[in-house]
């Protein structure tokens, strides 16, 4: 194998375009142009039709996550329903989101899969059948065991818990990049992270943008 390939990992977006500005001027200027998203876009952040917009300017692989699928599947509530009009809600988001916004969320499929330098990723929000499946540091070996023989893949890339993660089970790599909008390591600096194939094998590089921002907490 001779040049090393790259592929950027982000996810959990959550509406919060200038989290979502800033890891994406972290990844241009590490000269990364190819990426995945593990979902989440929108709720909970007041920006969700902009980071709708970014992610499909970038024409990049994106799953459904638990967001995305309510907002996507659900009926909005009354325009004078309180909840609807409290920020970052489902029907507020949808609200201020296009009918083909809309259908970009619903057409998000589970499982996405891309190939970086010969190895087979699979990117998902939580399993392949359920975008509010978690793995964690404390998950069960088998239980990873059977969800990379159901992926099929040497490497899977999720979201969900907003807590980057790099953790072998079997010959899989299970890999979460933490959440770009909205932190939960204590801090508030955005999280993404990044996968390099090369001879030496497969490389995983936490990364965290070095500015704190208000995440998704304004209501």
């Amino acid at each position: 194998m001779g040049r090393r390939a790259r592929l950027a990992l982000l996810g959990d977006i959550h509406a919060n375009y200038p989290a979502l500005m800033a890891v994406l001027a972290d990844v241009d200027a590490a000269g990364i142009t190819a990426g995945v998203c593990t979902g989440d876009l929108v709720m909970r952040g007041v920006w969700p039709a902009q980071c709708i917009d970014e992610i499909r300017r970038r024409g990049w692989p994106c799953t459904m996550g638990n967001t995305d699928q309510k907002v996507a599947t659900r009926p909005p509530r009354s325009p004078d329903d309180p909840k609807t009009k409290r920020k970052g809600s489902r029907s507020w988001t949808s609200a201020r989101l296009a009918p083909d916004d809309i259908a970009f969320l619903a057409a998000l499929p589970m499982v996405a899969r891309v190939e970086v330098g010969g190895v087979r990723v699979a990117v998902m929000h939580g399993s392949p059948t359920d975008p509010r499946d978690a793995v964690t540091p404390e998950s069960p070996d088998e239980e990873l065991d059977a969800l990379a023989r159901e992926a099929g893949a040497e490497v899977i890339v999720m979201g969900h818990v907003h807590r980057q993660m790099v953790r072998r089970a079997g010959d899989c790599l299970f890999v979460n990049p933490g959440a770009v909008g909205e932190a939960m390591d204590g801090d508030l600096f955005p999280r993404w992270a990044w996968l390099e194939v090369g001879r030496d094998g497969i490389g995983v590089h936490l990364e965290r943008v070095d500015q704190p921002l208000a995440t998704i907490r304004e209501r």
